[in-house]
């Protein structure tokens, strides 16, 4: 494919439509252009990460881990090393990290938000310290 048609500093994959659009809209407020797709459409290969990925160059994805924390950590790790997205900074949303540990180990190599529920303006916090710093506070890389 040619050059990136749309930039969009903000990725966001997540498992709630509702919040997807939350976020899409909080980030559009604050001068922030994002993209958008549901883990299930990344997942079941509806979307075309590849396309979306060219077509939207993020700096940042905003990624969310629902449960089953291990089968969705797995599927993360697979992302991660792929070329397109080995550089990109993450962003993980979760809402409950004690089980999140529990299932996959220590993640503290990368920020993540979290809470029950997490709320819009601590991702956007994240993210605008991310593109401030070119990486979200914790730095270092997936396991």
């Amino acid at each position: 494919m040619s050059s990136p048609t749309t930039r969009s500093l903000v990725a966001i994959f997540n498992s709630r439509a509702e919040f997807i659009d939350a976020l899409r809209e909080a980030l559009d407020r604050e001068g922030l252009p994002t993209a958008t797709a549901l883990l299930a459409e990344i997942q079941d290969g509806t979307l075309d990460l590849v396309a979306f990925l060219e077509a939207h160059d993020p700096k940042v994805i905003v990624y969310d881990l629902p449960r089953p924390f291990e089968k969705h950590w797995n599927f993360l790790r697979l992302l991660k090393q792929t070329d397109g997205l080995r550089k990109k900074t993450w962003i993980l949303t979760t809402t409950d990290k004690k089980a999140l540990d529990a299932a996959v180990g220590a993640s503290g190599v990368i920020e993540i938000v979290f809470g029950e529920p997490y709320g819009v303006g601590e991702v956007v916090e994240a993210v605008r310290r991310a593109l401030k710093d070119g990486r979200p506070e914790a730095r270092g890389d997936l396991p």
